[in-house]
């Protein structure tokens, strides 16, 4: 399976796709069950192939999502919800923006609601990017510098979990928050501890690694795959760390759809790549060796299905690195033997640090970064802008607001 959830097409041409990707594999098969006898064929290749048939459809069904499962998944979203008492030795937190963040795979699998604030990652749960404004303060709280009115970030403690959007949250340890300054805008605030802070975390694990091989090349090639969210953060992070007039490191950008790559594109990445699932694969790497003059020395794949994998193995250099971050069902097959010999590595992008947020802030504040493409829908829109970005029809990041009136863009100035 590959990019199911950056794809703008609906579940049968998906399942067409797939077939057309295969096509090659089938006619080897056919050749084979002439050989054999279509009997032969039938008794031994049939059961496997009406698996993978079942598997396709059952990953279908899960990244794209059911009616039913949509339907009732989202109608808890409300912004007149009881107020909680306050936690002792905690604060109260009026929610203002929460990013929409898509789960391909756990929600739709497990069939459970959004999760406010949400645990582990943004790729788990949706409700994981919480902004807000502190409503009260427990008066036992020891060396308190939180007062009602300050704006707040929340940082997704695994022990921070609560059911539903929630427009009041109770937060017992207020190390879980953040304050930040008034004049950062909360839409933008609340996308700082989910795609931002994984994406920062990314570009961080790959630094070393592109310093080193900038000190025996002039230029290192980095790929960016998926231009949703955490691509486009990435690409405004990069030009951040590295700087926006450092041409020793060229960031691409690969993505199926070509709406999400112009938006990439206009974030300021060097290239995009289209790597169009209904063309033949060897294309589609020749094409990206062709766009990099050569191969990609970093890979950060946001996306991390077999194909993905596969095929950014075939695009990396020697000693290259993989950062993998996505939140594929699907097993992965790799030679070992084939990446020791290229003394290649592959590891995970870790999850964001409560310092790592705070220096996200600070350069927000001092406006060194960024946001990337966002638009804020009301809350009331929560199943909608859900149906959206599981069918692709979001480009940058949706962000959820309590009391606000319409959806509103912000564009990106480059």
């Amino acid at each position: 399976m590959s990019y199911r959830h950056l794809m703008p097409n609906k579940l049968d041409k998906q399942i067409d796709v797939n077939f057309s990707v295969c096509y090659r594999d089938l006619v080897y098969e056919l050749t084979i069950a002439c050989t054999l006898g279509p009997t032969i064929w039938t008794f031994i290749r049939w059961p496997l192939y009406r698996k993978m048939l079942d598997n396709e459809l059952y990953v279908n069904d899960v990244h794209l999502g059911r009616p039913e499962v949509l339907s009732s998944t989202f109608e808890s979203a409300s912004s007149s919800m009881s107020m909680p008492s306050i936690p002792k030795g905690g604060i109260l937190v009026r929610v203002t923006h929460m990013g929409a963040c898509y789960s391909e795979g756990q929600i739709r699998r497990k069939e459970i609601g959004p999760r406010l604030p949400g645990i582990r990652d943004t790729s788990l749960y949706p409700g994981t990017e919480i902004a807000g404004v502190v409503q009260d303060v427990c008066s036992n709280l020891p060396n308190s510098n939180y007062t009602p009115g300050d704006h707040v970030l929340i940082y997704p403690d695994e022990d921070i979990c609560q059911s539903g959007y929630l427009e009041y949250i109770a937060i017992e340890d207020v190390q879980n928050c953040v304050q930040i300054p008034k004049n950062i805008p909360l839409e933008v605030a609340c996308m700082l501890p989910g795609g931002a802070l994984s994406a920062y975390c990314a570009l961080l694990k790959a630094k070393p690694h592109v310093e080193k091989i900038r000190e025996v090349k002039p230029c290192v090639n980095v790929l960016v795959v998926g231009a949703g969210g955490l691509g486009l953060w990435a690409v405004k992070l990069a030009r951040y760390l590295v700087g926006p007039n450092n041409n020793s490191v060229r960031i691409f950008v690969a993505d199926n759809s070509i709406d999400k790559l112009l938006t990439a594109q206009d974030h300021g990445c060097y290239d995009i790549i289209h790597w169009n699932e209904e063309d033949h694969e060897q294309y589609i790497v020749e094409r990206t060796l062709d766009a990099c003059r050569g191969g990609v020395d970093v890979v950060i794949d946001f996306v991390s299905t077999p194909r993905t994998m596969h095929r950014a193995l075939k695009v990396l250099n020697r000693e290259g690195l993989i950062l993998v971050g996505g939140n594929s069902l699907s097993d992965v097959s790799i030679n070992l033997n084939a990446l020791a010999a290229k003394q290649q590595s592959i590891v995970g992008i870790p999850k964001g640090t409560l310092q790592e947020l705070q220096e996200l802030v600070d350069a927000l504040v001092d406006k060194k970064i960024e946001p990337p493409l966002y638009t804020v829908y009301p809350v009331e829109e929560a199943k909608q802008v859900f149906d959206d970005l599981a069918q692709c029809r979001i480009n940058g990041r949706a962000v959820l607001s309590f009391h606000h009136s319409s959806s509103t863009t912000q564009l990106v100035d480059n």
